[in-house]
């Protein structure tokens, strides 16, 4: 069963409710009218994360949820006039009445819906539009900008007639005696939306169930037999208590060398905070006295999935708890304890432009972001970079001259230390 909100204008909610008249059994409607931009917030941070997916009974309400609640992901649409609504309201206009195209204001034709045919339809004799653009009803004062538009058309005399789709208008122009007719989407259009609604639904239910694989690896040596044994029965403790605690889908299969769980997408997205920070790499820090790799795979089966979890799990250090996520062979991480990942795409392309133009493993690239994002600064030095990505001191400065000398990071002056040794030499990076 689908829970899906109807935010709408209280003006709006008859003609909304007609929705029932189509409503598919598996589908549950939950009805919230409002009377402001302020209801409407409220009404927005009470239901919308509770609901699979989201209708709203127009542009105006749907601009303000994009606009201020954009981090909730579910399908979300808004019902308009289709084509078939607008031609035959104006074919019963033209027949009880001669009036020009001209003479007519219209304020929900925009580029979007391609101004819904009427520049081919009447040439020569073109409306008054309100917007080019649809993005005009993004604003907080629309309702007084397009109520505005019209009634000023009306006192200068430049048309006779007004086309309307914002309910809160109705009132205002009928106090200004202005001739006006107020649209609503027909049924045949609050059809076609229902079902491209249910049609993300069940794409996105699709992929929330597809399988992803976790795999889970202990650095040791094997010639220690009885360290491993060990380690290997307090991390499939550790593991089962995570999944007692938060993640009950989990499967959990114990080999001779590593841990594989096979999970959902779903429950992947909730593990990782949507790519950005593993709370199996928290807990599994905290609780082991030792550190483990932890391989996320995604792919389009489970072999594939599989493949992809073995192949993350070795991108991680052997020195401290970390993960790494491989989704169709792109490489994510690495995962840090307590640390969060901005995963950016725009971020991504520009590292692999950088990778290609200086010859710079793209992988090297992303885990020096991942370093500066853990520790919030461009200044790191040999020692520092080594901590965080598990490898010597002598590869670390190896890594950092590489960068310096392809201009992609700075030297800065050597620090004295108080006691013996050689000065240490820090870098500011600059990848961006």
């Amino acid at each position: 069963m689908y829970k899906i909100n109807v935010f709408t204008a209280k003006l709006s909610l008859s003609w909304v409710q007609q929705l029932e008249k189509i409503k598919p059994v598996f589908c549950d409607f939950q009805y919230h009218p409002y009377t402001d931009f302020e209801h409407l917030n409220s009404l927005l941070t009470q239901h919308l994360v509770a609901g699979d997916g989201a209708l709203f009974s127009g542009q105006i309400p749907y601009f303000f949820a994009q606009k201020y609640f954009s981090n909730i992901a579910i399908p979300m649409l808004y019902f308009d006039i289709s084509e078939r609504d607008f031609y035959r309201v104006l074919t019963e206009l033209f027949y009880d009445n001669k009036i020009a195209m001209n003479r007519i204001a219209i304020d929900f034709c925009y580029e979007e819906n391609d101004y819904l045919g009427i520049h081919e339809w009447s040439i020569g004799k073109q409306p008054y539009l309100f917007s080019q653009t649809m993005n005009e009803f993004a604003s907080h004062d629309i309702v007084d900008k397009a109520a505005n538009w019209h009634i000023q058309l009306h006192r200068n005399k430049k048309i006779d007639l007004s086309f309307t789709r914002i309910a809160e208008l109705r009132e205002r122009l009928a106090q200004q005696n202005i001739p006006f007719i107020a649209f609503h989407p027909s049924l045949h259009a609050l059809q076609l939306t229902l079902d491209q609604l249910v049609n993300q639904l069940q794409l996105r239910q699709l992929e929330q169930n597809k399988v992803v694989v976790v795999h889970i690896l202990i650095p040791i040596d094997k010639s220690n037999i009885d360290e491993l044994e060990y380690r290997q029965i307090a991390l499939y403790k550790a593991i089962l208590d995570f999944k007692q605690l938060y993640a009950s889908t989990f499967i959990v299969h114990r080999e001779a060398s590593y841990i594989a769980i096979i999970t959902t997408y779903q429950q992947f997205l909730i593990t990782t905070n949507d790519y950005s920070h593993c709370q199996l790499v928290d807990f599994l820090d905290e609780k082991l006295p030792f550190p483990v790799k932890i391989g996320w795979g995604i792919g389009n089966s489970l072999t594939e999935s599989q493949e992809f979890a073995k192949k993350a799990s070795t991108l991680c250090s052997s020195k401290e708890t970390q993960g790494y996520i491989i989704d169709h062979a792109k490489e994510i991480g690495p995962l840090l304890y307590g640390a969060l990942l901005q995963f950016d795409n725009d971020k991504q392309q520009h590292l692999k432009k950088l990778s290609a133009a200086h010859d710079i493993p793209l992988l090297q690239l992303q885990k020096m972001e991942a370093v500066m994002e853990r520790l919030a600064t461009t200044i790191v030095n040999g020692e520092l970079l080594s901590s965080h990505l598990g490898i010597t001191v002598r590869s670390a400065n190896r890594i950092l001259k590489q960068l310096y000398e392809k201009n992609l990071a700075i030297e800065l002056p050597s620090v004295t230390s108080t006691t013996r040794g050689r000065p240490k030499k820090y870098y500011q990076l600059q990848l961006y």
